[in-house]
């Protein structure tokens, strides 16, 4: 039977030094370390994994799982790799992949860059018209009969070789301007045909595997991670029993975690532990 009662959320002030995750019963870390590392970009600071593992360092946390994806060939990545083996953890690794996406042809993209080619369109097409009638100005120039135009402060006689040498060149080099704009966003339009290469590391099906593998092990899940990819098994849990607490990062906590009321589900915000993570 479905026990959905009400949802707790950890609110505590962020300098409240008297706060404390309380673990009272058997319980499985897990720590999705791409979704931790990327708090910091709200947070303005970053978590300590070696601070973390002190915290979580605990006789009631039967494990403490550290999931991360190594980009091989990267020295930093190679080094945090051995780093964080060092910690004790268990750690988790595979290899970052990257694969092309193309962005014309990405749902979230698609219209954009289709927006993007219609204005680069336009302008090249505009560019072109102001070509042509630089070339029709020139033409109506060597037609004009001989005189001379402007006032006494400065004139500028049409009949003389040097003038008309001079305003047939500034033409002349306004519309190699145009033509090289032109270019530039041709070249521009090639590149967003090009593919990028989207950084992939997901731990999904892990972190969901060895949940349930140890399902047995423990009363409570911990769960560093913000991503709503993991709703599904966190409500799963609940239903099944399982105490969840949610660890997650400010605007980082997925909207699916929204329609959770439980009293088997607990949320608390990175920030109240800042005191004791902070790197």
């Amino acid at each position: 039977m479905k026990c959905f009662i009400r949802v707790i959320r950890l609110k505590f002030d962020m300098e409240d030094k008297k706060f404390k995750l309380k673990i009272k019963k058997k319980t499985l870390a897990l720590i999705d370390w791409a979704n931790v590392y990327g708090w910091q970009k709200t947070l303005g600071w970053e978590v300590d994994p070696k601070k973390l593992f002190v915290y979580l360092n605990r006789s009631k946390i039967i494990d403490k799982r550290f999931y991360y994806g190594e980009d091989r060939g990267q020295q930093k990545s190679e080094e945090f790799k051995k780093e964080i083996e060092g910690i004790g953890y268990t750690t988790i690794f595979k290899e970052v992949k990257w694969p092309p996406v193309l962005l014309e042809k990405q749902p979230h993209f698609k219209r954009i860059v289709k927006s993007l080619f219609n204005v680069l369109d336009n302008v090249k097409n505009k560019n072109s018209e102001i070509s042509n009638k630089l070339y029709e100005l020139t033409k109506k120039i060597e037609r004009l009969p001989k005189i001379n135009i402007g006032n006494e402060n400065g004139v500028v006689n049409l009949s003389s070789e040097r003038d008309l040498k001079i305003i047939f060149g500034l033409i002349e080099e306004l519309d190699n301007d145009l033509k090289k704009l032109n270019i530039d966003i041709g070249g521009l339009q090639e590149n967003l045909k090009l593919p990028v290469y989207r950084r992939k590391c997901d731990f999904d099906v892990e972190i969901t595997r060895d949940a349930l593998n140890a399902f047995n092990e423990y009363e409570t899940l911990l769960l560093f991670s913000g991503d709503g990819d993991y709703a599904a098994l966190v409500k799963d849990l609940i239903e099944k029993g399982k105490k969840v607490i949610l660890v997650f990062g400010p605007d980082c906590k997925g909207r699916e975690y929204s329609d959770i009321e439980s009293s088997l589900f607990f949320e608390c915000s990175v920030v109240n532990l800042r005191k004791i993570l902070q790197k």
